[in-house]
C-alpha cells in the first residue's frame, strides 16, 4: 500500500476530520514555492524533519515553517552527540516515498523502529497545520489536537527560533555566490563564461558577487597597489555589463575577516594530497609556470569558504573552476556529517561558451595572457585585435577553401554576432573560397563593437562617478558581512569551539 493510501486509511479509521489541500500549481515542493502559489502562510505550514544520530536512532522534529530548528537544543534533549538529516534510503526503509513524508504515520513507525518525536511548542499555538499527506501535489490540513492522536509518544519542547524573513512574509530566494580573482580587466570570454549568467540570474536569486582580493595575494603578496587597481577594474567591469547594485551585492573579500576564520577551520578538513590533486590548481601552475605559494595551493579551500559562508546553492563559474565547486561540496558534506546540517550543496553553472579560445587560437582567452579582447577595449584597440586574429593557417588566399570548425573568428561570430543569416552566409562562402579573411573579420569587428558599446558607456558612467562606485562597494561589503557573521556563529555553536569561554 502506498504512503498516501496508508495515511487516508489511518485517518478515516480513527474518525479524524481532515482536508486535502491542492498544491498542484507549485513547480516544486519547497516551502517558499508553496507559499508563493497557494494561500498557505509560513505559519500555517508544518515540516516533518527526520534526523539520525550516532546510535542510528531517528529523531523527528515537527516545527512550523516560520521557525528554524535549534540543533544544539535538540541534541541535548535527545542525548545525541551528532545529528544528520536522514538520507533517502533511510526514509524508504521507514516506508516513505521520496519527498512524500507525513507525520500521520509516525505512531506506526515507533512500533517498528527507534523513533523519538519532538514537537516544537510553537506548533501548539496553531489550531490547524498544513503538512504532508504522502501524495504528490497535495497537502494535509488537520487540527493539531487531532494530529496528536496518531503521533504515538512525543515530547513538546522549545526547540526553535524565529525565521525573521519568513515571519515577515518574505519569500526567500535561493542564493548565488560568484566572483572574480582580480588579475586584470575582464574580457569577452568572461562574459560568455559567467558574467552573462550573473546578469540574467540576479532577478531570480539573492546574488553575492565576490571581488577576491585575498586570492590575488596568493602569488603577488608584495604588489598591493596593482591588486587594488585590478580589483577596481573588475568591479567596474561587473557594473558595466549590467550587474545592478539594487539586485546584486558586490563585496570586497578582505572586508569580511570572518571568511578567514571559516577558511582556517576548513583547512583542517582537507588532506594535503587532496589539495594537490585539484585540477584547477594544477592547470594554473602549468599555464602560468608558477612556483606556487601555500596560499595558492589551498585557494580552492578559501573559495569553498567564500561559497559556503553564504550557503549559496548556485555558483556561476568558468569551466575550469568546476573542480573548486566539487571541493566545496566535499567540505560541506563532511561538516554536515560530523556536526549536523548547516551547509547546502552548491551546484556550478557554466555559461553558454564554456571556454573561449584566445585571439591567437592557441590557448583559452586569458586576461593575463595577451590574447584577450577586453570588455573595456576602445573601438580602435578592438579593430586592431580583430584584424590581427588567427584564422585558418592553411588558407593562403581568398579563393582557397577555408575551415570554419575551430576557427577563432567564426567561434566569436557564433558567440557575439546576433545576425545569424550573416554568419551562415559567411560560413558558406568561406568554405567555398568565395570570401576573404578581411571581410569576415570586418563583420566580426562590427558585431563586437555593437556588443561592447553599451558596456563602454556604462563603465564610463562609473569611472566619472568614483564616489558613487565606492559607496556601492562599501554598502555591499557591509551587507555581505552580516550574512557571513551569522554563518560563522552557527558553525561555532554547532562545533562548540568556544564552549569553554561561553557565559551561561
Amino acid at each position: 500500500m502506498d504512503t498516501y493510501k496508508r495515511i487516508v486509511e489511518k485517518l478515516n479509521s480513527t474518525g479524524i476530520k481532515y482536508e486535502e489541500v491542492d498544491q498542484t500549481a507549485a513547480k516544486n515542493r519547497s516551502v517558499d514555492e508553496l507559499v508563493r502559489v497557494t494561500v498557505m502562510t509560513y505559519g500555517d505550514g508544518m515540516s516533518t524533519l527526520f534526523f539520525k544520530n550516532e546510535r542510528d536512532e531517528y529523531i523527528v522534529i515537527l516545527r512550523r515553517d516560520d521557525r528554524n530548528v535549534r540543533t544544539q537544543e535538540v541534541k541535548k534533549l535527545s542525548g545525541s552527540r551528532s545529528l544528520n538529516f536522514a538520507e533517502e534510503n533511510d526514509l524508504e526503509k521507514l516506508g516513505f516515498e521520496t519527498g512524500l513524508v507525513s507525520p500521520a504515520l509516525l505512531g506506526e513507525l515507533q512500533e517498528k523502529f527507534p523513533v523519538k518525536i519532538y514537537i516544537d511548542s510553537m506548533v501548539m499555538d496553531n489550531e490547524k497545520v498544513i503538512c504532508g499527506i504522502g501524495r504528490e501535489g497535495y497537502g494535509l490540513k488537520i487540527k493539531v489536537e487531532d494530529l496528536l492522536k496518531v503521533l504515538g509518544k512525543y515530547k513538546v519542547a522549545e526547540i526553535t527560533e524565529p525565521n525573521l524573513k519568513r515571519q515577515a512574509g518574505v519569500v526567500s530566494k535561493k542564493r548565488i555566490l560568484t566572483g572574480d580573482t582580480p588579475s586584470g580587466k575582464l574580457h569577452i570570454g568572461h562574459y560568455v563564461g559567467t558574467l552573462e549568467n550573473r546578469v540574467k540570474l540576479q532577478d531570480e536569486y539573492e546574488t553575492y558577487i565576490l571581488l577576491a582580493n585575498n586570492h590575488a595575494y596568493a602569488n603577488y603578496f608584495d604588489k598591493s597597489e596593482l591588486i587594488n587597481q585590478n580589483v577596481y577594474d573588475v568591479f567596474l567591469d561587473n557594473l558595466a555589463v549590467g550587474i545592478d547594485p539594487n539586485k546584486s551585492t558586490i563585496y570586497l573579500e578582505s572586508g569580511i575577516p570572518e571568511t578567514h576564520v571559516l577558511y582556517s577551520f576548513f583547512l583542517n578538513m582537507v588532506k594535503h594530497s587532496r589539495a594537490l590533486r585539484n585540477p584547477s590548481v594544477k592547470d594554473e601552475v602549468r599555464y602560468k609556470k608558477l612556483d606556487p605559494s601555500l596560499g595558492f595551493i589551498s585557494y580552492p579551500i578559501l573559495q569553498a569558504a567564500d561559497i559556503l559562508q553564504f550557503n549559496a546553492s548556485l555558483v556561476p563559474v568558468g569551466e575550469d573552476q568546476l573542480p573548486v565547486i566539487e571541493q566545496a561540496r566535499e567540505i560541506a558534506k563532511d561538516f554536515n556529517k560530523a556536526y549536523g546540517n548547516l551547509f547546502v550543496m552548491p551546484e556550478g553553472r557554466v555559461g553558454r561558451v564554456a571556454r573561449l579560445v584566445g585571439t591567437d587560437g592557441k590557448e583559452k582567452m586569458s586576461k593575463s595572457g595577451h590574447n584577450a579582447i577586453l570588455l573595456s577595449d576602445d573601438e580602435e584597440t578592438l579593430k586592431k585585435k580583430v584584424m590581427s586574429m588567427y584564422t585558418d593557417p592553411n588558407r593562403i588566399k581568398a579563393s582557397d577553401k577555408g575551415t570554419v570548425e575551430g576557427n577563432p573568428v567564426f567561434i566569436y561570430h557564433d558567440a557575439f554576432n546576433t545576425n545569424k543569416d550573416e554568419i551562415n552566409d559567411l560560413k558558406e562562402r568561406y568554405t567555398q573560397g568565395k570570401v576573404g579573411d578581411i571581410e569576415v573579420k570586418e563583420k566580426l569587428f562590427a558585431a563586437l563593437n555593437t556588443f561592447l558599446e553599451p558596456i563602454r558607456e556604462k563603465r564610463k558612467y562609473y569611472e566619472e562617478r568614483p564616489d558613487e562606485a565606492k559607496d556601492i562597494l562599501i554598502s555591499g561589503t557591509e551587507k555581505a558581512r552580516k550574512v557571513v557573521v551569522q554563518t560563522l556563529e552557527k558553525l561555532q555553536s554547532m562545533v562548540g569551539i568556544n564552549k569553554l569561554i561561553e557565559k551561561e
